[in-house]
């Protein structure tokens, strides 16, 4: 029971971590977007197709990522909710060693 419970915990862990990684890359991409609208809108008419052309593909790769972050976030939830439900279903007062939360 103990190995299960270090198993969910440690699955929760990674779940979590994949969604912070996916929203730090997705913000990351959000500032490469407002970057490029930004040189896109003080290039000289010369330059203006390139750098709309560079905005294009920061949205596109913004797109992405807002993507993967919106795919990975249900799963967390979801592992969250299932966790709130097993606690409820406990008896109370016992504290749960891994998070210290009494049940």
């Amino acid at each position: 029971m103990e190995l299960r419970r270090l198993t969910r915990v440690g699955r929760r862990r990674a779940d979590i971590d994949d969604v912070v990684t996916a929203y730090a890359a997705w913000r990351r991409e959000c500032a490469a977007v407002r970057a490029a609208y930004c040189r896109w809108a003080r290039a000289a008419t010369s330059d203006a197709r390139l750098a709309f052309s560079a905005y294009r593909v920061a949205l596109d790769r913004e797109e992405r990522a807002a993507s993967v972050y919106a795919r990975l976030l249900p799963c967390a939830s979801r592992r969250v909710e299932l966790d709130v439900a097993r606690a409820m279903a406990q008896p109370l007062g016992r504290a749960d060693e891994g998070t210290g939360v009494i049940t």
